[in-house]
């Protein structure tokens, strides 16, 4: 199962970010810190977005 494997998941996400490039270490910490941006990212504009719904 991909969520319980640590290097499947890096291998993953090196893919998502970098669909042309060689699978490295470099690229799947690379990747790792992408996908970690991303969802900060996210989870910042959805309290924004929740919070501008509440104000009105």
């Amino acid at each position: 199962m991909i969520k319980n494997n640590g290097l499947m998941q890096l291998e993953l996400f090196s893919r998502k970010w970098f669909p042309e490039r060689e699978i490295t270490v470099d690229s799947m910490a690379e990747g790792l810190f992408l996908e970690q941006d991303f969802w900060d990212n996210m989870s910042v504009a959805v309290a924004n977005g929740i919070a501008k719904a509440f104000k009105g």
